[in-house]
């Protein structure tokens, strides 16, 4: 049985004289630990669908199946318990708590988590064992990135999602972020998924769905898969 399962997933948006349907017939299955990349252009839907995975949204037509569980006919109020304790969000932007150190930051999503990890061990697992008592205004990008990775981390979430998680980031700086989520995948075992514009992470994903107006028009598994390192951005 696979860990995610997306059975004709549609999702409609209206207003008051028009409809816009944003998804149409998403299908995919994922497994426990794979590295996923969803790759599309701005518009194609990828974001709307990872909102779905979230339990941020819902879907039109179709279901969801997470270990068994149909998210898609969750109540708000179960929706609100499947994203406190099943996924971990990565954004764009770090959504860090300014008056917070990096380690609070962290332990703060460890309080409201059923079987989180230990804060200080991860904290050290991306890099930032020396840095646990800054504030995020005396931290880099790629170190508020770490946090917030960290942040995600701690919660030991059933699904790891990143929506452009380097797309405020320079590319060395990118790179570096995109090797510790790989690595998170990788050792922990973690099912990580990324949402990305940028077509070099499909190289180094196990899994790749590409979206195209609102429909998926390629998924497939990598037979060789490139170190982050050789990546060209």
């Amino acid at each position: 049985m696979s860990l995610i399962e997306a059975k004709g997933i549609g999702k409609i948006y209206k207003t008051a004289s028009v409809q816009t349907m944003a998804l149409h017939d998403i299908n995919f299955k994922i497994e426990e630990g794979e590295f996923v990349v969803i790759i599309g252009a701005s518009g194609a839907g990828k974001s709307t669908l990872l909102n779905i995975l979230g339990g941020m949204d819902s879907p039109t037509s179709g279901s969801f199946i997470v270990n068994d569980h149909d998210i898609s006919a969750y109540s708000s109020k179960e929706l609100s318990k499947y994203r406190r304790y099943d996924i971990g969000f990565v954004f764009q932007f770090y959504n860090l708590i300014a008056s917070l150190t990096a380690l609070e930051n962290v332990a703060l999503a460890r309080s409201v988590a059923i079987n989180p990890l230990d804060s200080k061990a991860v904290m050290k697992e991306v890099g930032l064992e020396k840095r646990m008592n800054s504030f995020p205004s005396s931290l880099s990008g790629g170190e508020q990135q770490r946090v917030a990775i960290a942040r995600a981390v701690v919660k030991n979430p059933t699904l790891l999602l990143c929506d452009e998680p380097t797309g405020a980031l320079d590319s060395k700086t990118g790179r570096s972020i995109i090797k510790l989520l790989k690595e998170i995948s990788t050792t922990n075992k973690k099912t990580v998924i990324v949402v990305t514009h940028n077509a070099s992470l499909t190289e180094i994903a196990d899994h790749v769905i590409q979206i195209q107006d609102g429909a998926i028009i390629e998924d497939y598994y990598n037979e060789k898969i490139r170190e982050v390192d050789d990546l060209k951005w």
